[in-house]
């Protein structure tokens, strides 16, 4: 049982290193909706996980831009998307939502983003 405490401390610490953010949101029609996660550290790794579960036709255009406003991740009409990338820079990345395109189908999108 002592053996135990070193690996379950070790785990703790590990897991603590993670920020992650699960979220559920609607987007109305002609809605443009952008959520922000900082990184600290050069080098570090992102995940942006998303999938659309209802609405219209089930799909989104998204945008992944970095701090220094280049555009990292696009896509138009996607149903889900997991993506994994490393930050070039320090600062805020922005994920963007874009349901514009829709005049009366409101979308309800699952996602998550872990630095």
């Amino acid at each position: 049982m002592r053996a135990l405490l070193p690996v379950c401390g070790l785990l703790a610490y590990a897991v603590s290193l993670v920020s992650a953010t699960a979220l559920t949101y609607k987007l109305v029609p002609n809605e443009k909706a952008c959520f922000f996660s900082f990184v600290e550290q050069k080098g570090a790794k992102l995940a942006f996980y998303f999938a659309v579960q209802s609405g219209g036709s089930f799909d989104i255009d998204y945008t992944v831009v970095g701090p220094n406003e280049k555009v990292i991740l696009e896509n138009a009409k996607e149903r889900q998307g997991d993506f994994v990338f490393t930050a070039q820079e320090t600062g805020e990345y922005r994920f963007c939502f874009n349901n514009e395109m829709s005049t009366f189908a409101e979308k309800m999108v699952d996602f998550e983003i872990a630095v």
